[in-house]
């Protein structure tokens, strides 16, 4: 049996702990048997060999932006068989301006309310597919930064949560937002949590296992 590839890719803003978010997941990697390989310079992705040699790209990298090359080859990689994993803002919360990037990975962050809520991540009931990255795991409450983003219909939807407004808020109802998904690209898988803001959100049990469960599912067979 092959050993595979993880390459973790990890920077930008500081605020989103991306050492620390990334070195709390890396060991369950590591038990799943994957050999990881750091990057922290987004350059990494330059090398179009190395990304068609890695089965799983872990991207938590926060803000900044991709170079047309690198874009370029980390697309291409996906659509051609290489995974692609991410959490909060190290996949959604950056490379704003690289459409091919945002379509791939299917999400962007746009707002949060100030500071950390209390919500409920609710878990799909029967998810067209890709439920045994949550099977056994039941609607949980977390408190941390509640993400809006914007989706499309390509993902399937694995949780979700309902930001309810305020009385000073502009809209008028509730609002569902994806909290975890998975996406095809070409011949790439694609898995997204929007929790994650700090350490301790991943140590939550079921969002501890679903990150890990999301990395394994994404990485190429």
């Amino acid at each position: 049996m092959r050993t595979r590839k993880a390459l973790v890719v990890r920077g930008g803003w500081e605020g989103h702990d991306p050492v620390g978010c990334t070195e709390e997941v890396m060991p369950a990697l590591e038990r799943a048997g994957f050999e990881i390989a750091v990057a922290e310079d987004l350059a990494v992705y330059e090398d179009a060999e190395v990304l068609a040699a890695t089965d799983l790209v872990v991207h938590s990298w926060s803000e900044g932006g991709l170079t047309a090359e690198q874009e370029a080859n980390l697309v291409d990689a996906v659509e051609a068989g290489t995974g692609f994993a991410g959490w909060h803002g190290g996949v959604v919360a950056t490379n704003v301006a690289d459409p091919r990037y945002l379509r791939m990975v299917g999400g962007r962050f746009l707002w949060h309310p100030e500071g950390f809520q209390e919500f409920t991540v609710r878990i799909a009931a029967a998810p067209d597919r890709d439920g045994t990255i949550t099977e056994g795991i039941a609607d949980y409450d977390v408190e941390t930064e509640h993400y809006w983003v914007l989706t499309d219909s390509l993902n399937t939807v694995l949780a979700t949560s309902v930001l309810t407004p305020e009385a000073t808020d502009p809209w008028d109802g509730p609002v569902e937002f994806p909290v975890v998904w998975t996406r095809r690209w070409g011949a790439g898988r694609v898995f997204v949590c929007t929790l994650g803001h700090r350490v301790a959100d991943l140590r939550v049990p079921q969002t501890a296992a679903i990150v890990r469960r999301g990395l394994v599912w994404a990485a190429r067979a």
